[in-house]
């Protein structure tokens, strides 16, 4: 009996995976499940796979560095560059925060929570969406362009993770909405998976940290400083948005959630350009 006890827990790990990787992005997942899990019709547990998304978010924020970094050194311009490596993250990710940062944005045209609702889960997009969608893209081109290349990797990746850990933050702070949808999986956040997402989101953010600027020659207070910030950013914005929610629409939604990860990653990378 105990000798099954690793396997079980892999298995367990490997369905957490494949489920964070269905979510995040648009590439297949079902390989990674356990066999036992591919055909089964209970739903897979997206809280308890919250741990690995930090992972999944540096992974599509290096992936997306990298395509900044090769093109600047293809000399292709910047802002170019910048809007092509974009570009290839939302072809990974589906656009799947975008589309909630422009439904959050319609949704703030009704008058009352009811309708509110009713407007972000309408399919189509509004000028306030078309306002936001356009406006984050334009932040978010404008600073990666104002990166150096050699910090395009590691500040792509850091600001990726700790984008999806601040909107992991929401669901701690405020209850969901709606009685149905991603929200209600997400609540309540089982307090083992959110720790270790913020584990994982810290340890990434020092190793990254240290490789993109360990030969800056900070102090250990600078250093500090360096990693505060950007966590501060991000919990400000998980705040922000948490209250808002909250006052617009009585709780969080999955659209909250992605309005919550653009926003936030809109500031850290204007925070890190600024810094270059």
């Amino acid at each position: 009996m105990t000798s099954a006890q690793p396997g079980h827990w892999l298995d367990r790990r490997r369905l957490d995976l494949a489920c964070g990787l269905s979510l995040l992005t648009r590439l297949p997942s079902i390989w990674l499940a356990p066999p036992a899990d591919r055909d089964s019709t209970q739903p897979w547990p997206l809280a308890r796979s919250i741990w690995c998304w930090p992972v999944i978010a540096t992974l599509i924020g290096a992936l997306t560095g990298s395509v900044l970094a090769a093109l600047r050194m293809a000399h292709v311009p910047p802002l170019a560059a910048a809007g092509l490596a974009l570009a290839c993250q939302s072809i990974l990710t589906g656009g799947l925060h975008e589309d909630g940062l422009a439904d959050m944005a319609d949704g703030c045209g009704g008058s009352t929570p009811e309708r509110r609702l009713a407007i972000m889960r309408d399919s189509h997009v509004g000028s306030y969406g078309v306002m936001a969608l356009g406006l984050s893209l334009l932040v978010r081109a404008a600073a990666l362009a104002a990166l150096p290349i050699w910090a395009s990797i590691g500040v792509c990746a850091t600001t990726a993770c700790l984008a999806r850990m601040a909107m992991l933050l929401v669901p701690a702070l405020v209850p969901p909405a709606r009685a149905n949808g991603l929200a209600r999986m997400l609540s309540p956040l089982p307090l083992p998976s959110l720790w270790g997402a913020v584990f994982v989101a810290v340890g990434v953010m020092a190793c990254l940290s240290i490789l993109a600027y360990g030969h800056a020659g900070l102090s250990l207070w600078a250093f500090l400083a360096l990693m505060a910030a950007p966590a501060g950013i991000g919990c400000a914005t998980a705040a922000l948005v948490a209250s808002y929610a909250r006052r617009l629409l009585g709780g969080f939604t999955g659209d909250v959630l992605g309005c919550c990860a653009v926003v936030a990653e809109c500031l850290l990378l204007s925070f890190y350009a600024a810094l270059a």
